[in-house]
């Protein structure tokens, strides 16, 4: 049987004083500019400068516009102040003459001075309406058909038919001078009897009045229409006969 032989390995380290040579040796410096953040701060610096210049400037241009704004008296203009003076002329008993409103005008240029011809005018009385001299009379008085515009319309004659079953409507128109402020009637009457008595009112010298009837196949028979005053007295009358028509 073989014998075992032992592998001896042999290993050689470096002596002590070539380890420390090795261990003292002097690590080199590099230097690396950041750049990013030189420029940040060359930024940030300058937008500060920026800022205090704006501020200083501001107060300035406030310094300015406050010496803007503060009043400029010119040398012209006198600044008379309220004392008591002025208190005393109020309270004297003597009414404003017209030389004290002109001088009370002129030292408020804001408002606008009174009119006093305006005044005057309204304080002018008006002068009284002049009466019409035209007498009381009928200028005109007729039956019509119809009215329109206050004038009438075709004349009636006489007669006046009624067909059956349908309605006719007269009207009775005056035309007056002189009676402004009465009072007239018209009354329609038929056989002679009345039938209606209507009071009118005339309001101008000249005055256009008008009164209607309305009939039906029932109404035939002799019809008056008279123009009366407020004493009673006729002034104008028409007469008409309605029959009943085919």
């Amino acid at each position: 049987m073989a014998e075992k032989k032992n592998l001896v390995i042999k290993v050689k380290y470096p002596t002590g004083a070539k380890t420390s040579q090795a261990t003292q040796t002097i690590p080199a410096v590099i230097t690396v500019w950041n750049v990013q953040r030189i420029g940040l701060a060359i930024g940030g610096l300058i937008v500060f400068i920026i800022l205090l210049a704006s501020i200083f400037s501001g107060n300035s241009d406030t310094e300015q516009d406050e010496e803007l704004k503060a009043p400029q008296v010119s040398e012209n203009v006198r600044v008379v102040p309220q004392t008591t003076e002025t208190h005393s002329v109020v309270k004297q008993p003597t009414p404003p003459t017209a030389s004290s409103l002109n001088a009370v005008v002129q030292t408020n240029s804001q408002t606008p001075p009174p009119k006093v011809a305006n005044t005057a005018k309204i304080s002018v009385k008006p002068q009284a309406p002049t009466l019409s001299k035209e007498p009381p009379r009928v200028r005109r008085a007729m039956l019509a058909s119809s009215i329109t515009d206050k004038e009438p319309g075709n004349e009636i004659a006489q007669n006046v038919s009624v067909p059956p079953t349908k309605l006719t409507t007269v009207y009775y128109f005056n035309e007056l001078r002189g009676m402004n402020g009465k009072i007239i009637y018209h009354e329609w009457l038929r056989n002679g009897v009345s039938v209606v008595k209507e009071p009118l009112q005339v309001s101008a010298d000249r005055w256009r009045v008008s009164s209607h009837k309305t009939f039906d196949d029932k109404a035939s028979g002799n019809w008056t229409v008279k123009l009366i005053d407020d004493t009673n007295n006729v002034l104008n009358e028409k007469s008409f006969t309605v029959s009943i028509g085919q």
